[in-house]
């Protein structure tokens, strides 16, 4: 295997190539100018750019000046650094990267540094809102993701001296109007597990439904943390989608590794599902694929979470219910809890919310009925 050239390397991400370059001494920063180019598609190309770069600067073509680095190449920088101290999850790393490339490189990557301002990004950010002439504009929601690495980009840049202060700061983020979490009712959440009875996938949904669980929760249970006698599981696993592959994650929240206890209908979910892995197993015969999953494909081997998602839509969609996600099962066992007068704070922990405060706010559709509730039963003490 031929020797890859100096200061050439392989983005493994994207499959291309792209090289560093030190330009010597940057008079303005004190400190050496390195400039980062990528997209090529041969090691070759890269050193091939590389040289005529160094060429161009040995011939005073180009100044070692890192008042005129472009946001694209910050962009670069960023990036590579986000890969390189892996402090984030390989998700977030891999969502920073989609959305630098789809939204912050077009519109911003070719502006200096020091020409961004306030104005300039609250125009990009309205180019995000209403579209650029290709197709819808963006929801609030998801401009509010995409400044993520912008902010990035920029607290890098006024680490580096590059500017006084990030421009961001004075941009209004975007205003989320307030939404009911898509759910069902408890009369809907029974009707959908009763219309899906014999179905293979039956235990998936009612434990979904149960526990409250996160989808990727479930995908990666196992039954070595499954006690049925003493009727709880752990939750210690997790696995997070990255493109279309599956990684294991550190969890969606502080308070994600908990211990969640069953009740005995959700005790007898489990043991429907041995019975569903038992006949999937002498089916297959030796085609199954053995692992200690709880939930498992037919042949064996755990599910995907977008697998799971599109087939919770399809078949709410055929029993005429509300169209759900696996993540909608997830909101309808949480109003089913606080529904049933569970305390806000104790569904909090069985669903491993980071926050009791945020998860109140989020359901306060479902706390009218409970404040209901408290003043009868206050009323009933008080005056019989």
């Amino acid at each position: 295997m031929p020797a890859v050239p100096e200061g050439v390397y392989r983005d493994r991400t994207r499959g291309t190539w792209y090289f560093k370059a030190t330009l010597g001494r940057d008079a303005t920063a004190g400190r050496r100018a390195q400039v980062t180019r990528r997209g090529f598609h041969t090691a070759a190309e890269a050193a091939k750019a590389r040289r005529e770069l160094l060429a161009k600067v040995d011939a005073g073509e180009v100044r070692a000046n890192r008042s005129a680095l472009t946001v694209a190449a910050l962009l670069d920088e960023y990036l590579d650094g986000l890969d390189a101290d892996r402090r984030l999850s390989a998700r977030t790393r891999f969502d920073h990267r989609a959305r630098v490339e789809a939204h912050v490189r077009p519109h911003l990557g070719s502006f200096r540094i020091q020409d961004l301002t306030p104005e300039v990004l609250l125009g990009w950010q309205r180019t995000l809102a209403h579209g650029d002439g290709q197709g819808r504009g963006l929801a609030p929601n998801t401009i509010r993701l995409v400044r993520q690495p912008l902010k990035g980009v920029l607290d890098l840049a006024v680490k580096r001296g590059l500017m006084i202060r990030s421009p961001l700061e004075e941009v209004p983020h975007p205003h989320i109007p307030r939404s009911i979490p898509k759910h069902w009712s408890p009369e809907q959440a029974r009707e959908f597990l009763a219309l899906m009875e014999g179905d293979r996938t039956w235990p998936i949904w009612a434990f979904l439904l149960g526990t409250g669980l996160r989808v990727g929760e479930v995908v990666w249970l196992r039954w070595p943390c499954v006690d049925l006698e003493r009727g709880e599981l752990a939750v210690v696993e997790f696995v997070s989608r990255v493109g279309t592959r599956l990684e294991p994650s550190r969890g969606k929240s502080i308070n994600a590794v908990r211990t969640v206890a069953l009740d005995s209908s959700l005790i007898s979910v489990l043991g429907e599902q041995q019975k569903v892995q038992v006949a999937d197993r002498e089916r297959a015969e030796e085609k199954y694929f053995e692992s200690d999953f709880v939930f498992t494909q037919s042949r064996g081997g755990p599910y995907h979470p977008v697998h799971l998602s599109k087939l919770v839509a399809r078949y709410s969609d055929e029993v005429g219910l509300p169209r759900l996600s696996a993540h909608g099962l997830r909101h309808t066992a949480a109003t089913l809890m606080l529904a049933s007068g569970v305390p806000p704070k104790v569904a909090a922990e069985r669903l491993g919310h980071a926050n009791s405060v945020l998860f109140s706010n989020l359901y306060a559709h479902v706390t009218p009925s409970m404040q209901r509730d408290a003043a009868e039963a206050v009323g009933r003490v008080l005056f019989g």
